[in-house]
């Protein structure tokens, strides 16, 4: 399942998926800046106020991996507050990679012994979501080291409801 992450402007897809050389070399080109890119999933909010994180994520074009030239891809959308109307909502953003830079995600434990936090570093505001909301696994994680990602950072050009509701099945 793919999730993305939002916040004042971040999203993350992750894509479950096998992965050649070839595969790697032709989907690199598919995310670098200047590419556009369309993802649609579900807007839940993230812990901090006014922060946001896409789940049951798709993304077009259509990748083999989840991974960039540093690390899992996420998106982070810096103006989320077209967002912030479609909470519970299904949407399609289409946007343009304006940068690509090297991040990381950092594991804690949650506030009040609720489980795992992920924390993302980006531009000037870190998002802090479940682990499950960013599709990493606590006991899947040998050690306690910074995940490193690719942080594609994403200008939206449109915005769309595509249902009012949210749906597991949206892939």
């Amino acid at each position: 399942m793919k999730k993305l992450l939002t916040a004042a402007g971040l999203a993350g897809a992750m894509v479950a998926a096998g992965m050649t050389a070839t595969a790697q070399q032709a989907d690199g080109k598919k995310y670098e800046k200047g590419s556009t890119v369309t993802l649609q999933g579900c807007v839940v909010a993230a812990e901090k106020k006014d922060t946001f994180i896409l789940t049951n994520v798709s993304e077009w074009p259509a990748s083999t991996t989840d991974m960039g030239k540093f690390g899992k891809r996420m998106y982070w959308i810096e103006k989320t507050d077209k967002m912030k109307g479609h909470l519970g909502h299904t949407i399609q953003v289409i946007g343009k990679i304006t940068d690509v830079e090297k991040s990381e995600m950092e594991l804690k434990a949650g506030e009040s012994g609720n489980g795992f936090n992920v924390e993302i570093e980006g531009p000037g505001r870190d998002v802090v979501a479940p682990a499950g909301n960013a599709g990493v696994k606590a006991e899947n994680r040998p050690n306690k080291d910074d995940i490193p990602i690719t942080l594609l950072k994403l200008k939206i050009d449109d915005i769309k409801m595509v249902s009012s509701q949210c749906s597991s099945t949206l892939q």
